[in-house]
């Protein structure tokens, strides 16, 4: 009977392994379970980091546009404003140039005004400088008048021959008041 016990102790063994082979299919099918949850969540997770790329790519982009757009509208209005800039500045130089040329033609009028002025005061002082030697020759002319009348007053006075002391006193003192003594 021997035999009969190695047929029973197999048996246990077959006994024993099979059910370490039924634990260790549930272990594994526990473990497939486990991972086939584990792998749920990743793909979830996966999906919603795809969800949360896909928004943050479509904001990223919807600001780079807006970006852009900013950009593109600050250029323009910066080229509007040199160009304004630019018109001003040349408005302005040629209001100094038009300012430089008034400056210039009121200088000239200032000079010409001059140059006029100065002209006619020297002949406005030839003119005096000629009346004074008028007058002058005139005073001459009226001194000697005056002398000449005197003497001929003189030789009528002496030829009527006045003897009285008090007209040659009176002629004495009309020639020096007069201031033609001899």
């Amino acid at each position: 009977m021997p035999p009969k016990k190695q047929k029973d102790d197999g048996a246990q063994n077959n006994a024993a392994k099979i059910t370490m082979l039924d634990f260790e299919a549930k272990r594994l099918q526990m473990r497939i379970v486990e991972e086939q949850m584990r792998a749920d969540r990743s793909k979830t997770q996966e999906m919603q980091l795809q969800q949360k790329y896909l928004s943050m790519d479509k904001d990223f982009k919807g600001e780079k546009e807006k970006l852009f757009n900013i950009s593109t509208d600050m250029n323009r209005q910066y080229k509007q404003m040199q160009d304004e800039l630019l018109k001003d500045i040349n408005e302005l130089n040629a209001t100094v140039k038009e300012k430089d040329e008034v400056i210039k033609t009121k200088e000239q009028q200032i000079t010409d005004y001059r140059a006029n002025y100065e002209e006619k005061l020297k002949k406005k002082d030839q003119d005096i400088a000629e009346l004074r030697k008028k007058i002058d020759d005139m005073s001459l002319e009226f001194a000697d008048m005056l002398k000449e009348t005197l003497n001929k007053m003189q030789e009528r006075i002496e030829l009527a021959q006045w003897d009285n002391n008090s007209d040659n006193q009176v002629m004495r003192n009309f020639k020096e008041a007069s201031g033609f003594g001899n």
